[in-house]
C-alpha cells in the first residue's frame, strides 16, 4: 500500500543533538506479495551543526 502524503521526520542529530526535521517523500512500503522491497535513502543537513545525515525508509 503506498502513501500519498509525505512524511516529516524529526531526528536527532547524532552530533549536536538538535532536532533535524526531514520530509520523506511517499515510498511503496513493505507489501508480502512483492519480491523487491527497496529500500530509499534521503540526504539532510543539521541547521545548527552542518552535519550530514542519511535516512532510509522503505
Amino acid at each position: 500500500m503506498s502513501r500519498s502524503d509525505r512524511a516529516n521526520m524529526d531526528v536527532g542529530c547524532p552530533e549536536c543533538n538538535a532536532i533535524v526535521t526531514a520530509t520523506v517523500p511517499p515510498g511503496p512500503g513493505i507489501a508480502s506479495d512483492r519480491d523487491s522491497n527497496r529500500l530509499q535513502g534521503r540526504d539532510t543537513v543539521c541547521h545548527n551543526c552542518g552535519h550530514e545525515l542519511e535516512l532510509y525508509y522503505y
